[in-house]
């Protein structure tokens, strides 16, 4: 057996039917994630558009596979080949007949075989390999050539965003930061202002110092991979940053002054941030209680202020107060506002009547709607008088409704 073959082309010089052997795709394929980087990303950071890999699926796929004979139901791996000039396609091909992944990538780089779809199938077979040596099946591949970087990252998301689990962050960063980089409409807009958000470091969003390393991290969950460390993830902060700046608002502030908008988001979110140090901090994190059985233990404290309702919730706030900032034409009003936010509790507990409303976008009307008429009249959920919430302007009307 060799450890690559090639079975013949699709479309001569385009794509071709191939299998190659655990070992040569070890040595040969590259899968591009978020997390790395990728020499042919036209990302500022050259991040890839795939997910991070879920490891622990990798030694459940090779145990399936090496039992009974699940070997031969492997399916397809679709892989870009980076190269379109015939002599380089022509070599590729022979050197995969050769089965010499290392020489191939001396030749033409550590990521020229890019595996679009499929990336835990392979790891998972590498890994029973890895369990079995003697397993070695002929893994069945489609090579593509000659597609771009832009391609390939397109190619992945038709392939996939119509699979459950794709999380839209992910979706969401490929397109502000590849696909659709070129683009000037006000979705980018708003894409492009969500990453000020989340990597500039004078945004309370933005980056922080990992105590043991040193490096910045990101705080904002960027690919949707479930982290419950960092439980904002990006499609929850750009959807809340739309509401924030609707096109009309965002037309006007960047017709000023293309920098006002990501200005103004800083501004709100570090008085938001300071005005609830608590909660937007998790500090304290726990409390000392008594159970019904008499033992002492502490409880970890929940807050809501990151949770998607808090956020969304907050993003409208903001929408409103930045647009009364402007037409007051007084420099400390948002200010003044956004102070008014101390009085709110966020610990998440059903007793408490400011946290009542649904989780996630579904709740955000009613916490919006309390917290709306605290900041403009002083109203709160446990003020008998707080049911008379002053009238919602109809610019917000409009931002509640999505229309």
């Amino acid at each position: 057996m060799v450890d690559g073959r090639i079975m013949g082309h699709i479309d001569e010089g385009r794509s071709y039917v191939a299998t190659v052997t655990p070992p040569l795709a070890q040595d040969l394929f590259f899968v591009s994630t978020y997390d790395e980087k990728d020499s042919q990303s036209n990302a500022a950071d050259q991040h890839g558009y795939q997910r991070p890999p879920t490891i622990k699926r990798f030694k459940e796929i090779g145990d399936y596979f090496l039992a009974n004979d699940h070997r031969f139901l492997i399916t397809p791996l679709l892989v870009s080949i980076r190269l379109n000039q015939d002599e380089e396609i022509k070599a590729f091909l022979e050197l995969v007949g050769s089965g010499d992944g290392v020489k191939i990538k001396k030749k033409f780089g550590a990521q020229v075989a890019s595996v679009i779809d499929g990336q835990h199938r392979y790891k998972g077979i590498i890994n029973a390999w890895h369990q079995n040596p003697d397993f070695l099946p002929e893994i069945p591949c489609i090579f593509f050539f000659g597609l771009s970087f832009i391609d390939e990252a397109e190619f992945f998301n038709v392939v996939n965003a119509t699979q459950r689990k794709l999380p839209t962050a992910l979706i969401e960063t490929t397109k502000g930061d590849i696909t659709n980089v070129e683009d000037t409409g006000y979705r980018q807009q708003i894409r492009a202002l969500t990453f000020r958000l989340c990597r500039d470091t004078d945004s309370v969003w933005g980056p922080v110092k990992d105590p043991v390393s040193g490096e910045l991290t990101e705080s904002i969950n960027m690919t949707g991979v479930r982290d419950p460390n960092r439980r904002v993830t990006y499609e929850g902060l750009r959807r809340s940053t739309s509401n924030m700046f609707p096109k009309p608002l965002l037309s006007r502030l960047t017709d000023l002054d293309k920098e006002l908008p990501q200005k103004y988001a800083k501004r709100y979110w570090r008085l938001v941030s300071e005005c609830c140090p608590q909660a937007w901090n998790g500090n304290p994190a726990t409390r000392t209680v008594i159970d019904d059985q008499g033992e002492v233990h502490e409880e970890r404290i929940k807050y809501r202020i990151k949770d998607l309702v808090g956020v969304a919730s907050l993003a409208k706030l903001g929408q409103s107060l930045i647009q009364t900032h402007i037409d007051s034409g007084d420099s400390t009003q948002l200010d003044r506002m956004v102070e008014k936010l101390v009085d709110v509790d966020w610990e998440k507990n059903l007793d408490n009547p400011w946290m009542r409303s649904q989780a996630g976008f579904a709740g955000q009307k009613e916490l919006y709607e309390l917290l709306y008429a605290l900041v403009y009249a002083d109203k709160r959920p446990d003020d008998p008088c707080s049911e008379d919430v002053p009238e919602i302007k109809k610019s917000d009307e409009m931002m509640l409704t999505g229309a």
